[in-house]
């Protein structure tokens, strides 16, 4: 509702600015023009925007049809990791420079980007929205995804997402990468040895400086009731939540945030400072064992 009630107070923003464009300030007589790119992004939902990072088809994301009527949607579901953001540029944003370093391509899938998404606070919102929506980029064509191994079909290049989401779903988009996505190097330690594709990725200190006891209860009240006290009560890929969690954090944080999407696994609201407690608590082995 409250996501809702935002595009509503933006649609009615850009009709305003459509019939006078303009402000007037009346004791002084300086026009104010309106940013309208800061009302978009002022309405968008960093949150919603880690789903579409994740999986811009998903049921919860709020994406129904593509833009342009000359893209065929199952030309994307069927070859889904050729659109999908994290792909391209990993669950924690750094490409193939960090969790993703040994991730190669294949038929199903394109390279790892080289292009990082990470530390863009500062980031000019208009720029991260044109890069996103990638006007003139590759289209929707399953002769370019068949092969993720040869790069001369340009599969692996950045698609025209203008044709695919629209506006409001490119800019949750951006409020994500610019102030939803955690910076994963305050939360663990991240080894890597060796270069893509063939590199080694490590991860230790999992939650940095974060306090074990309070992760234990935000797990206990958040958590516990469908994963179990101990983590062990739903397999992950026949992994605890404890295993997993210290296997592939970079693909944690994101999925607390998120949720699972497709499953019954919400969005967890949840702070910086909150998401390195929970870490640290996941990191101890005899709290959170392996399944069994």
């Amino acid at each position: 509702m409250k996501k809702l009630k935002n595009r509503i107070w933006l649609a009615l923003g850009l009709l305003l600015f459509g019939l006078q464009g303009c402000t007037s300030d009346d004791r002084d007589n300086v026009i104010i023009p309106i940013d309208t790119d800061q009302m978009a992004y002022d309405a968008a939902d960093a949150v919603n925007g880690s789903r579409l990072y994740n999986d811009f088809t998903a049921l919860e994301t709020g994406f129904v049809a593509p833009e342009s009527a000359s893209v065929n949607l199952e030309h994307i579901t069927t070859r889904k990791d050729f659109y999908r953001c994290k792909q391209c540029h990993a669950w924690d944003q750094k490409a193939r420079f960090g969790s993703y370093i040994n991730r190669a391509p294949s038929v199903t899938r394109p390279d790892v980007s080289t292009v990082q998404l990470t530390n863009l606070g500062l980031a000019d919102i208009r720029v991260l929205f044109d890069g996103i929506k990638g006007t003139g980029g590759g289209v929707v064509n399953l002769e370019r995804t068949a092969d993720g191994t040869n790069p001369a079909l340009a599969g692996n290049d950045h698609h025209d997402y203008g044709t695919i989401l629209s506006d409001d779903l490119i800019w949750d988009l951006v409020k994500f990468l610019k102030e939803g996505a955690f910076d994963t190097d305050g939360l663990y330690a991240i080894t890597t040895v060796g270069s893509y594709p063939t590199g080694s990725r490590t991860f230790s200190d999992l939650g940095r400086d974060g306090d074990a006891t309070a992760g234990d209860s935000f797990y206990s009240s958040k958590c516990a009731s469908c994963h179990g006290a101990d983590g062990t009560t739903i397999s992950l890929g026949g992994n605890s939540v404890g295993t997993f969690t210290r296997s592939s954090p970079y693909e944690v944080q994101h999925k607390v945030v998120s949720g699972q999407l497709g499953a019954s696994m919400g969005a967890t609201p949840i702070t910086f400072e909150e998401m390195k407690d929970l870490l640290k608590a996941l990191s101890d082995e005899t709290k959170y064992p392996a399944a069994n």
